[in-house]
């Protein structure tokens, strides 16, 4: 295992990415953690510290988010995934586009999303439009769509459904090779607080 520092942006954004956070990699395996601030509220047990496992080979990031519920700007509560149950069962996993150096590494997301939900209910693909209006906007270009297009096709096989046709249950999900670092204790490192 090798500790690195990450840096999270969206893609584009001319805003320079947030970090460096701690990251722990092992082989085309990462994970790394950020805190959220106090308007989110926890699941019962777990603290605001956010560990996110990246697929460094398919440049799929993914996390089971440790909010239940976050109250907006103004006042009002937005519910988090699986508000309704009494733990978290769905994972959030974004496409995105990894650059790496030495022992730091840039994380930019690609807009397309799917919630994993592993307790039976079935996927939901997001933001797929916003894929196709960033390229249609000359913000993606055309070799990095295709490069994450691929990509995006080879985690769903690998991971969710390797088959033709639809099975019972995941391929292999959430992946077998997130769960060493899955199983370190935390945090990775010095503790960083999203800004908001």
């Amino acid at each position: 295992m090798k500790h690195v520092e990450v840096w999270r942006g969206a893609h584009g954004d001319p805003v320079p990415p947030f970090g460096p956070l701690p990251g722990v990699r092992l082989g085309d395996t990462l994970a790394y953690e950020f805190q959220l601030p106090d308007r989110f509220e926890p699941w019962p047990g777990r603290t605001l510290l956010e560990r996110v496992f990246v697929l460094l080979d398919l440049g799929v990031s993914m996390a089971r988010p440790c909010w239940r519920r976050m109250r907006a700007p103004d006042g009002g509560e937005i519910a988090g995934i699986d508000a309704g149950l009494d733990e978290p069962a769905t994972w959030y996993v974004d496409l995105i586009h990894v650059t790496q150096e030495q022992d730091r590494v840039v994380l930019r997301d690609l807009y397309i999303d799917v919630m994993v939900p592993t307790d039976g209910r079935h996927q939901r693909l997001l933001d797929l439009h916003e894929f196709a209006d960033a390229v249609e906007d000359d913000r993606l270009d055309i070799p990095t769509a295709v490069d994450a297009l691929r990509r995006w096709q080879q985690f769903l096989d690998r991971h969710l459904h390797g088959g033709r046709d639809p099975a019972a249950r995941w391929t292999d999900f959430p992946p077998q090779r997130v769960r060493a670092l899955s199983g370190l204790p935390g945090p990775l490192g010095p503790v960083v607080t999203v800004p908001g």
